[in-house]
């Protein structure tokens, strides 16, 4: 597996001399792996380009180790690629692409870089699975080290009080420069009891928190939005341990708003080129609506957790799905299929379920045992199965095999990629949603077809065999994924007590 650096990451805030603990592990993790690291030409021109000599010669010093891509593919007559990028407005910009595409034509299998701007292009080129912020690809590749070399994952999602954190705490400098009532407005919410989710690095910082509360009263935007029972985050920070902890959050704040039986989810923010919180939320179906009428104007961002009206009338299942999570179109244009899932994989994927599988773990109890990978929205499932009318938009409802012997969970599928062989093209279309080791997928029978799906949600009442059986919904147990019709669908709906308020016909 070969793997692109951006030299950025090499660059340590607190001492340019030394190569920061994070990245040094991270190396560490990639060499024990067995891991090709290279750097591309185009960044060794931008280091050359530093007019600070001292800073040059250090960080050069820290780069000389590292082999060059070779044959680096140059994207200057792709019209696609540019046209999902758009054209270079600087000469960083024209090294950020050139390290991009090299990525994009499959020249290397991933690219670990701190720049947003980078990962909010990749967004944009669908390759973004591909692209990690230094902390998801040790989260990635540490799975691939034998069981006695495994880093200790630091996260410990915890719900607790405002009281409970520091307000020195350095993930709130940029809250303290953007708002100069921080400091005033942080002892009252502390005071007031208001609750929140916050992680701590090894360190003791924060590394990620949301801070919520419920409002029924209308927006002082401009426009205006109006008086709407809603959930808004007023505080969603996230270090730069990568977006699978902020889809965490978002995921807890769609969960409280939903359990609350509200309709939306909003925030303020102040955005900024490449913002890598709007990238963020935008995959998850928050709207631009509005400006507070503030000097600096700060943009307000809502996110509707059911459609009224006409609201979906254009829109293609897939889309819904973006757009409304947890929301999702079951009508006739979508195909529906059950698929099996063993007991193993099943807890990596769906870690709200005990090992046992008896019941469901509250999102407390969940985060005790911390799989970044299983709590998140975004997932994938691989299988031997040999169908293939698997499409974008479609229904996967996943059957716990051997224990509990019932479909506990539903997705909508993203994509699908049919029988592939190639293990480390696996690796790479799976991305940062692996829940798998490199040397688990070399060793499952070839090849494999590749369902990326969103997890929309967990049957309240999963619906055990004997009951598909009696109810002839199944014939008996799911071997491999097969079809079902929307009359048997609507039957596990009703007997799974699926809430009709996210279904959209």
């Amino acid at each position: 597996m070969r793997v692109l650096i951006d030299t950025n990451i090499l660059i340590y805030r607190e001492d340019d001399r030394y190569v920061s603990p994070e990245i040094s592990n991270l190396i560490k993790i990639l060499s024990r792996t067995h891991t090709d690291v290279l750097l591309h030409p185009a960044s060794l021109k931008d280091i050359h380009r530093d007019r600070n000599e001292e800073r040059k010669r250090i960080t050069l010093s820290k780069v000389e180790a590292y082999p060059i891509l070779e044959n680096a593919p140059v994207p200057d007559k792709d019209e696609e690629f540019f046209k999902k990028i758009g054209e270079p407005k600087s000469e960083n910009d024209e090294i950020d692409n050139l390290i991009l595409y090299s990525l994009y034509k499959n020249a290397v299998g991933f690219l670990i870089t701190n720049d947003d701007g980078i990962h909010l292009k990749a967004s944009n080129l669908g390759i973004s699975d591909r692209v990690f912020y230094p902390y998801e690809a040790i989260e990635h590749f540490q799975k691939d080290l034998p069981p006695s070399e495994t880093v200790p994952r630091p996260f410990a999602l915890k719900k607790g009080f405002v009281s409970d954190l520091d307000p020195k705490d350095p993930i709130f400098d940029t809250l303290r420069q953007d708002y100069p009532e921080f400091d005033e407005w942080f002892t009252n919410v502390a005071r007031d009891g208001r609750e929140c989710y916050y992680y701590k690095k090894n360190d003791g910082s924060l590394g990620a928190l949301m801070i919520y509360k419920f409002e029924e009263e209308p927006i002082p935007s401009n426009p205006p939005q109006p008086s709407v029972k809603r959930l808004k985050i007023a505080t969603l920070k996230v270090s730069h341990e990568g977006n699978k902890i902020g889809e965490l959050l978002l995921k807890v704040a769609f969960g409280i708003a939903a359990k609350s039986n509200l309709s939306q989810v909003y925030l303020t923010h102040f955005t900024e080129d490449g913002d890598r919180l709007v990238y963020l939320i935008n995959q998850f179906g928050f709207k631009h609506v509005g400006v507070l009428p503030r000097d600096m104007g700060e943009d307000v961002f809502i996110k509707k957790l059911y459609p009224t009206g006409d609201d979906c009338k254009e829109l293609t299942p897939l889309e819904i799905s973006r757009d409304y999570y947890p929301s999702f179109y079951d009508g006739s244009n979508v195909n529906k299929f059950v698929a099996p899932i063993r007991p193993k994989f099943h807890h990596r994927l769906f870690t709200e379920y005990c090992d046992g599988g008896s019941r469901q773990l509250t999102f407390d109890e969940s985060m005790g045992d911390f799989i970044v990978e299983g709590n998140t929205i975004k997932k994938a499932y691989l299988t031997n199965s040999k169908i293939k009318k698997l499409k974008e938009g479609d229904l996967i409802l996943f059957y716990r095999s051997q224990d509990i012997k019932s479909i506990t969970s539903l997705g909508v599928i993203e994509k699908v990629h049919y029988l592939q062989d190639n293990p480390e093209k696996i690796i790479e279309i799976i991305g940062k949603r692996s829940v798998y080791s490199k040397s688990e997928i070399e060793g499952y029978k070839k090849p494999l077809t590749i369902i990326l799906f969103k997890h929309h949600m967990n049957l309240k009442n999963p619906v055990k065999l004997s009951v598909l059986i009696e109810s002839s919904i199944l014939n008996g147990q799911p071997q491999t994924i097969q079809q079902i019709d929307d009359d048997k669908f609507s039957m596990i709906k009703k007997i799974g007590e699926i809430n009709e308020c996210f279904t959209i016909h």
